[in-house]
């Protein structure tokens, strides 16, 4: 977990630091500004539940996130508690297939799908939430 927590906040500060120059000349101001409004809105939530999704291309995704506006600090929790599940599912599914046993490898595939559908469903409030939080922590920084 130290390592993916590393590698993402790695990859999200090169996308940040260096691409953001090769972007501004291959991609209009109205789309990066289409792109940043999506991440300010629901883009938050939509990157926890696709970090929170196992197999999916996670490393692409931090590079494309260090694009956005979004604040470090958010993307760092984000991607570790999106992780730490997706991480732990995808070890014990490939456990379970590898020991045979494919009763448990649905049941955990259920477990898997099922966080999703919660998260997918409460995004509004998940998303008011992450909200608050970065407005108090912006009056933390301004006092």
């Amino acid at each position: 977990m130290i390592g993916l927590t590393l590698g993402s906040g790695l990859a999200f500060g090169i996308a940040s630091i260096f691409e953001k120059k090769a972007i501004e000349r291959f991609v209009s101001p109205e789309l990066r500004e289409k792109f940043d409004y999506l991440i300010g809105h629901e883009g938050v939530v939509l990157s926890f539940l696709l970090f929170l999704i196992p197999g999916f291309p996670k490393d692409t995704l931090c590079y494309i996130l260090g694009l956005t506006p979004m604040h470090w600090g958010i993307f760092l929790i984000i991607s570790t508690i999106g992780r730490i599940p997706g991480t732990l599912m995808a070890t014990l599914q490939g456990a379970k297939v590898f020991e045979h046993q494919y009763m448990l490898f649905l049941i955990l595939l259920g477990i898997s799908a099922l966080v999703i559908l919660v998260f997918y469903i409460y995004h509004e409030e998940i998303h008011r939430w992450i909200k608050e939080m970065s407005k108090a922590g912006i009056r933390k920084s301004v006092q």
